[in-house]
């Protein structure tokens, strides 16, 4: 036998081929016209229902740990305040998503603030923020998940503060919705434009593309009852491409700093279908979706960095509301423990708060972690001791996005 051959025997032993991914889908997707059968006809529908933040107020009150969050919402909110409405930016000739995620940003702390303490100021800015990126020529298609991120703050702009806007104002963010948002991504799903790729993606693209163009459809969804439908039953049916990755335990192939955008838009999706349309269509039984909420936390180190393969920064880990959500939905206590830790406070931090975390009876995370697919290990000597020894390693094929 070649030294070659030999060496390429002894590969496929070592790092066995990702496990097969079954075809077969826990997601049933409902003819179109029906899709929006359920629609909560109230707004806001995303994320939370009317009444809620009359609760969540009180809950900040009365909990510490929410009180932080809170105050660090808010001093974000002050710091947009003093700041200009964002531009047009482009700055590499290719991306506008700085400016998204920006707006993104922006309209959640300051809704929220306006929300819980009705100070004018705060409404008034949004709409400032909103107005801006409405009249932007468009929102960057050709780099679809800048058009996506941007969709999702005008979905939260248009839901949470339906009741606070006058109509000019609910028809000119309703149409930029449309007008930027949900046409290209019509335009996607029906295969008329070659940025829309990521309907056919398994990556992070194919999540937050989803994701962003769903809240969108959800929040508009009773004046465009047809639009919104199609945009809803499209997403579910790509958005399984992705969640097939998580199988069979819950790795996510793109490294931990992809886990946490990719996920964070796959759980946005899930929670604004269950709050709009109360149903999720099965897709949090998606194989190893319940274990993945222990994919970042197993691979983050004593020092609180995280193994940094798949183009992914050794920093700590972020979108920290995407395990909050997982744990509570999964019941992994231990897991939202763990990420109180990282948590600086965001307004869908504070929604994902699980006040009965404080007072779960203590449980050890396992100390040492396979997962197939991705062939990673996680390996250590503690939970609890900061000079802990770990270690994290990993084979699999190069191929993949961001591999």
């Amino acid at each position: 036998m070649s030294r070659d051959r030999r060496l390429f025997c002894m590969l496929i032993l070592v790092c066995p081929c990702a496990a097969a991914i079954s075809a077969e889908s826990p997601v049933r997707v409902p003819p179109r016209d029906e899709i929006l059968r359920t629609l909560q006809p109230q707004h806001p529908r995303l994320h939370v229902k009317n009444g809620d933040f009359a609760t969540i107020k009180s809950r900040i009150a009365a909990n510490a740990t929410l009180s932080k969050w809170y105050e660090h919402v808010r001093e974000r909110a002050d710091e947009f305040l003093r700041s200009p409405p964002c531009t047009y930016r482009i700055p590499d000739g290719k991306r506008l998503l700085g400016t998204s995620r920006s707006v993104l940003e922006r309209v959640y702390c300051l809704a929220f603030v306006y929300l819980l303490e009705r100070d004018e100021k705060y409404l008034e800015r949004t709409w400032q923020e909103l107005d801006a990126a409405a009249n932007f020529k468009d929102w960057n298609p050709r780099h679809f998940l800048d058009t996506a991120e941007m969709t999702h703050a005008f979905a939260i702009g248009y839901d949470w503060l339906y009741q606070d806007w006058n109509e000019p104002r609910r028809a000119a963010i309703r149409a930029a919705i449309i007008r930027h948002g949900l046409t290209p991504g019509l335009k996607s799903y029906r295969g008329e434009e070659s940025y829309g790729w990521f309907v056919r993606a398994e990556s992070n693209w194919n999540q937050v593309c989803n994701g962003g163009l769903t809240a969108g459809a959800l929040a508009i969804a009773e004046d465009e009852p047809q639009l919104a439908a199609e945009i809803v039953h499209s997403a579910l049916q790509s958005i399984q491409l992705a969640m097939h990755e998580y199988a069979p335990d819950g790795a996510y192939h793109e490294g931990p700093g992809y886990w946490g955008y990719g996920t964070s838009y796959n759980v946005l999706m899930i929670a604004v279908l269950e709050s709009a349309l109360g149903t999720d269509f099965g897709l949090t039984r998606f194989e190893g979706f319940e274990k993945t909420v222990h994919f970042p936390m197993q691979l983050t180190g004593p020092t609180g960095d995280t193994f940094n393969f798949a183009d992914a920064s050794a920093g700590r880990p972020g979108r920290t509301f995407t395990m909050l959500w997982l744990a509570h939905r999964f019941g992994h206590a231990d897991v939202a423990r763990f990420t109180h830790r990282f948590v600086q406070g965001s307004p869908l931090d504070i929604l994902c708060y699980d006040p009965k975390v404080e007072s779960a009876p203590r449980k050890m995370p396992q100390l040492s972690t396979y997962w197939r697919g991705v062939e990673a290990v996680s390996l250590r000597s503690s939970w609890e001791e900061p000079e802990a020894v770990w270690i994290a390693f990993k084979g699999d094929r190069p191929g993949v996005n961001h591999g």
